[in-house]
């Protein structure tokens, strides 16, 4: 934990002095910055429900991000917004990276509209190569597109407002962003021979 001391340190700068203490590359303000900031990131961090570790990646490469790209840094009342930005992205491509499985075959069969359950073996192999290729061409999204569509195919009973605050993003983002995962896949070459039948109506059907 740190000392009272070290955050009234910390406090002592303005934003402005924080980032032209950065865009000079000064160690107190890298100091500085990361006392401040450092529980609004980790805050982030747990809203994507990542492990201790991942947390603590997610926050390192954020500081390394803005250690790449200070030189964009210009806006002094930005600073939280920008962090914040970069921390969430980082998330995201650490919470989807984990995911080694993304979907079930009948999670993924969600997607397909007129899928009852047929006993005959050949569509069953049929369906089960379907899924194959459709869990690869989810794996393909952007990041952010991939979680939001895992994560409501995952998570039926869930609201669009209980999803934006568990992933930390705009409810109002997360129509749009499962729209277009759902139309980068209908244009995925490797599953053409399926792409006609995908239906998001139960994704759109949902209460926000």
């Amino acid at each position: 934990m740190k000392s009272d001391t070290a955050t009234e340190s910390a406090l002592a700068y303005t934003r402005e002095e924080l980032v032209a203490g950065i865009r000079a590359r000064n160690d107190w303000a890298w100091r500085a910055m990361a006392e401040r900031y450092e529980p609004l990131l980790r805050w982030i961090a747990r809203r994507f429900g990542l492990s201790a570790q991942d947390a603590e990646d997610a926050i390192q490469l954020t500081w390394l991000r803005c250690l790449e790209h200070s030189d964009q840094l210009i806006d002094a009342d930005k600073l939280d917004g920008w962090l914040a930005t970069i921390c969430r992205r980082e998330c995201i491509r650490l919470a989807s990276a984990r995911r080694e499985v993304l979907l079930t075959d009948l999670e993924m069969v969600r997607l397909i509209d007129g899928r009852p359950g047929e006993s005959d073996p050949s569509a069953e192999v049929a369906l089960r190569d379907q899924c194959s290729r459709l869990h690869d061409a989810i794996m393909a999204l952007p990041a952010r597109q991939r979680m939001v569509l895992v994560e409501l195919l995952k998570r039926e009973e869930e609201s669009y407002l209980d999803l934006a605050r568990r992933l930390g993003l705009p409810v109002g983002s997360i129509g749009p962003t499962r729209q277009r995962a759902v139309t980068r896949l209908r244009l995925d070459p490797r599953i053409a021979d399926v792409a006609s039948q995908f239906s998001d109506r139960q994704l759109q059907a949902r209460s926000a």
